[in-house]
């Protein structure tokens, strides 16, 4: 799992690592689920585990689809 966090960022695929005692070069070589698919995007990422640095998110928005349960709507 911590391969899949590393493929998203790398800053978050480092703290959850560190947060459960995986390393990086514990996961380095894995790839991915024989049921997934990599477009030419994240087979670069795949090969550079570890030294992507940020996605680029410009230009999208964020959706909030969770509730904030510590919204309170008077009725």
């Amino acid at each position: 799992m911590v391969w899949h966090f590393y493929m998203v960022d790398d800053e978050v695929g480092q703290r959850i690592g560190d947060g459960i005692g995986v390393s990086l070069d514990e996961i380095r070589d894995l790839g991915p689920l024989a049921t997934q698919t990599l477009n030419e995007e994240e087979q670069a990422r795949m090969k550079n585990l570890g030294s992507n640095g940020p996605r680029n998110f410009e230009g999208l928005a964020m959706t909030h689809c969770v509730p904030n349960e510590r919204v309170t709507v008077e009725r």
